[in-house]
C-alpha cells in the first residue's frame, strides 16, 4: 500500500510527486508571464543605464586576460587599466583619423551622386506612359463612366480658388542643435562605459570575491559560483576570438572581392566590412549600401553598383549562413534557432546594442543555467 501511495519505503513521496507538477499550474504559468512582461518592460526603460554597464562588464571581461598579463610583469592593477584603455581610444582614433579623407571625398560626392541616380532612372523610363499611368487612366474612365450612368455630374470647379500647403524649409538650425545634442549625449554615453570599465578592472577580482561571499555559507554554494564565473570568463573569451576571426575572414574576402571588380580603395572597404560585420544584419546592410553608391559614384551604371552592393551581400550571406553559425556553435554550444530569437528580441529592445550584444549575453546567460539545477532545462533549450 506503501509503494501505491508514494510514502512508502521504496518509493518516493507523495509531495514530491506534487512538487512535479507544481510548474505547471495556471496561477504559476500565470506569474511565468507576468514576470516576463515585467521583466522586458525593466530592460526597456532601463536601458540607459543597463546598457552602459553591461558594456562595461563586456570590456572588462575581454580585457582582463591583457590586465593579468601586465599584472604578472609588475604592472599595478590601476595603471595597467588604464593603459589598456588608453589603448583601445587611441587605436579608434587612429582608425577614425586614416579614414578622414575616404570618408569626406564619399560625403562629398553624394549630392553628384543622388544627380546621376537620378538622370540614369530618367534615361530608363520609357517613353510612353508607364503601366500605373495606363491603370489609373483606366480607373479615371471608369469612375466618369458610373458618374454619368448614375446622373450624379460632379460639381462645378470653376471659380474655387486652388490652395496649395507648402512645407517648411529645412531648418539647418534645428539640425545643427539635435546634432549637437545627440554628440553631446554619445560623448556622455563613452565616458560613462570607459569610466565603469577603468573601474571593473582597476579592482581585479574584488567583485567577483564579494560574489562568491555572497551566494551562500556553504562550500559547495561557493564552488559553484567560481565554477559559473569561470565558465562565463571562458565563453566569453571564445567569443572574442570567433568574432575576431569571422571579421578577419569577411575584411580579406571583401577586399579581394572589390579589388577583382575594380573598385577604388578595397582595402578600406574591407576593414570598413569586417568593423561593421559585428554588428548583426545592420552592419552588412550599411556596407552594401555604402559600396552600390561608390560603385555607381566610380562607374557610372546602375549595374557597377548592383554588381558592388551585390559582393557585399553575397559576402556577408554567406558568412552568415555558414560560417558564423558554425564557428559560433563550436564556441558557445548554442542551437541557432536560440541565437536568432535573442538576437531578434534584445535588437528589438535595445536596438543595434542589442544586436552586438546578444550573443555573449546568452553565452553568459546558458553557462548559469548549465549549472544551475532549476535551471537546467532553459539551458538545454539553448545548447545545440
Amino acid at each position: 500500500m506503501g509503494d501505491q501511495t508514494g510514502t512508502g519505503a521504496h518509493g518516493p513521496p507523495a509531495a514530491d510527486a506534487v512538487a512535479l507538477h507544481a510548474p505547471f499550474t495556471p496561477r504559476n504559468l500565470a506569474l511565468t508571464l507576468i514576470a516576463i512582461v515585467t521583466g522586458t518592460a525593466g530592460l526597456w526603460f532601463a536601458q540607459a543605464i543597463l546598457i552602459p554597464i553591461v558594456l562595461a562588464v563586456f570590456i572588462s571581461y575581454a580585457l582582463d586576460p591583457f590586465q593579468r598579463r601586465l599584472v604578472k610583469w609588475r604592472v599595478p592593477q590601476a595603471l595597467s587599466a588604464a593603459v589598456l584603455l588608453g589603448t583601445i581610444v587611441a587605436a579608434f582614433g587612429s582608425g577614425a583619423f586614416m579614414l578622414r579623407n575616404q570618408m569626406g571625398d564619399f560625403l562629398e560626392q553624394l549630392p553628384i551622386a543622388a544627380q546621376k541616380v537620378r538622370a540614369a532612372v530618367h534615361d530608363a523610363r520609357p517613353a510612353g506612359p508607364g503601366p500605373m499611368a495606363q491603370v489609373q487612366k483606366a480607373a479615371d474612365e471608369l469612375r466618369h463612366a458610373a458618374t454619368e450612368a448614375s446622373g450624379n455630374n460632379p460639381p462645378s470647379t470653376r471659380g474655387v480658388t486652388r490652395v496649395q500647403v507648402e512645407e517648411p524649409g529645412l531648418a539647418v538650425t534645428d539640425l545643427l542643435w539635435r546634432g549637437t545634442l545627440s554628440a553631446v549625449e554619445i560623448a556622455g554615453q563613452v565616458i560613462l562605459v570607459l569610466a565603469l570599465s577603468y573601474y571593473l578592472l582597476a579592482s581585479g577580482d574584488l567583485f567577483k570575491r564579494k560574489l562568491v561571499k555572497m551566494t551562500g555559507a556553504t562550500l559547495s554554494d561557493k564552488k559553484l559560483t567560481v565554477e559559473v564565473l569561470n565558465e562565463i570568463d571562458t565563453q566569453i573569451a571564445s567569443f572574442l576570438v570567433v568574432r575576431a576571426v569571422i571579421s578577419g575572414i569577411v575584411t580579406v574576402a571583401t577586399s579581394v572581392a572589390f579589388w577583382a571588380i575594380g573598385l577604388h580603395n578595397p582595402v578600406v572597404w574591407g576593414v570598413l566590412a569586417g568593423v561593421l560585420n559585428v554588428i548583426p544584419y545592420v552592419g552588412p546592410s550599411l556596407l552594401a549600401g555604402g559600396a552600390g553608391i561608390a560603385g555607381f559614384l566610380q562607374f557610372g551604371t546602375l549595374t557597377m553598383a548592383g554588381v558592388a552592393a551585390g559582393t557585399a551581400v553575397l559576402i556577408a550571406t554567406f558568412e552568415g549562413l555558414l560560417i558564423t553559425p558554425w564557428l559560433m556553435g563550436r564556441a558557445g554550444s548554442m542551437n541557432a534557432a536560440a541565437v536568432f530569437i535573442g538576437l531578434s528580441f534584445l535588437g528589438w529592445i535595445w536596438g543595434i546594442w542589442g544586436l552586438l550584444l546578444a550573443v555573449p549575453i546568452m553565452m553568459a546567460v546558458k553557462a548559469i543555467c548549465d549549472h544551475v539545477e532549476d535551471l537546467k532545462p532553459i539551458g538545454e533549450m539553448l545548447a545545440d
